[in-house]
């Protein structure tokens, strides 16, 4: 596969004419730099999720040929919303300009130019002094037996007021073996339960599929203070707003482990930012929408793995998979019925009603390995529709929380709906890098299960 993007890279450079100014070619200190550094080396640097740093010269032109063909194809910088999303708050999104630049700079041969030395990151966000930092107590080095390994951890910080949180960083030890982290915020009746897991098995934290399993009032993705995904560099909330923490609460880290590279010890950080205490932020709500899985196998594959019985033992959450057709007035024989054609696009949604007025701020999506297409819409069939999030091509390793440039207005009665599509026939990788068989699928906590999840940040 690699060697396959090294020829297209080569025929690409070859056939792809000028696209800058022939006697004076872009240079890496010139005008290659800047751009790396703005949309590229959050990912791309020593350690972190990307298979290459792209943080120095060196490796950039080396580099220079897999450069051009990935912001020509439009795979990098990776954006999952598509053109008909709101426009967002801290979009990675090429000029026409730059994928020009990048690309005549790697036909050119990836001349240097004049400069020395490291070249200062840009795309971070600048340097702050937290409020308060906290860790894992403890490393821990993920269960190597496991595709997944989703681990839940009680932090050591304590609240002894209520505070309302402006924003976090989420730094993760292992960037290559962290998938995704999540912030659970616990009350004080919890934390003795959440004592008494953590260790139990003679090791850091405890394993929490979905979520930290501390009782009912706890472990909502709703309430969750915040999210880390590949390519996330800190999340800020708008300006008068913030994530209201009470007084006596925890914060568990739930940290899932994609064991697609070696077991390492991880033990990732939390920064923490507060609100002026003197300030009186909106508290940020979020309302969680999910949709029924029932993914069937396409058209001549059977057998028990394609039987529903079948996915539901293999899940952790099958009375989410029961749950959420009650909640959306649908049934198990409603997707059975279906004609699925080959199978590669199979579609579900569910509608939500909106129950007080507000403002949205922003939304969330998450889905696995075989979902193709994510869709929220406000108010979907009616001439006022809009279009919340769409992302026309999903990727499973990039996905997160979207804030809008303008916030949008919800009023009491409107509709929302998620809606999520699944390709079951298409010859996909799992997470040991061989081919994942058809299979049914529905609501599961594994990489190879599935999800069709999602959410809206407002504030009242």
């Amino acid at each position: 596969m690699k060697a396959q993007r090294w020829i297209l890279a080569g025929l690409l450079l070859c056939l792809g004419g000028s696209l800058g100014a022939a006697d004076e070619p872009p240079t890496y200190y010139g005008a290659v730099a800047p751009i790396l550094n703005a949309n590229c080396v959050g990912c791309h640097t020593e350690g972190g999720i990307a298979p290459f740093p792209l943080d120095s010269a060196e490796w950039a032109a080396k580099m220079a040929p897999a450069i051009a063909s990935a912001v020509t194809e439009g795979r990098m910088p990776p954006w999952p919303p598509g053109a008909a999303s709101p426009r967002m708050r801290g979009e990675r999104r090429l000029s026409p300009e730059a994928v020009a630049a990048l690309v005549s700079w790697a036909k050119a041969g990836a001349p240097l130019g004049e400069g020395k030395g490291p070249v200062l990151t840009s795309s971070r966000p600048p340097a702050r002094t937290p409020d308060l930092v906290t860790a894992m107590p403890r490393a821990y080095t993920p269960d190597s037996r496991l595709y997944d390994d989703y681990r839940c951890f009680l932090l050591d910080a304590e609240f002894e007021r209520d505070i309302f949180v402006q924003g976090y960083r989420i730094k993760p030890g292992q960037g290559q073996l962290v998938h995704h982290v999540i912030l659970f915020v616990i009350g004080p009746e919890a934390v003795q339960r959440a004592r008494a897991q953590d260790g139990a098995d003679g090791r850091p934290g405890w394993q929490c599929f979905g979520g930290p399993r501390l009782g009912a009032s706890t472990g909502a993705l709703g309430d969750a203070l915040g999210f880390w995904v590949p390519g996330t560099q800190g999340t800020d909330y708008p300006p008068g707003t913030g994530k209201e923490v009470k007084a006596g609460s925890r914060i568990v880290m739930q940290v899932h482990y994609n064991l697609s590279a070696p077991a390492r010890p991880d033990q990732s950080r939390l920064e923490l930012f507060f609100s002026d205490p003197s300030s009186r932020p909106r508290p940020i709500h979020r309302m969680i929408l999910a949709a029924p899985v029932e993914v069937r196998c396409p058209p001549g594959v059977s057998g028990k793995a394609c039987e529903r019985a079948s996915a539901l033992e293999r899940s952790e959450l099958k009375r989410v998979a029961d749950g959420i057709h009650l909640l959306c007035g649908t049934t198990v024989e409603d997707y059975l019925r279906r004609d699925i054609g080959d199978g590669s696009r199979q579609e579900t949604h569910c509608d939500f009603g909106v129950r007080e007025d507000g403002t949205a701020l922003g939304v969330l999506a998450h889905m696995h390995l075989r979902g193709v297409a994510f869709r929220i819409s406000l108010n979907p069939g009616t001439p006022g529709e809009r279009v919340l999030l769409d992302i026309p091509r999903w990727d499973f390793h990039w996905q997160g929380e979207y804030y809008f440039e303008e916030p949008i207005v919800l009023r009491r009665g409107d509709r929302v709906r998620i809606s999520c599509v699944y390709d079951n026939a298409e010859t996909i990788l799992g997470p040991d890098g061989r081919p994942l068989e058809p299979r049914y699928l529905t609501w599961g906590e594994g990489t190879t299960d599935e999800m069709c999840l999602g959410g809206i940040s407002w504030v009242k």
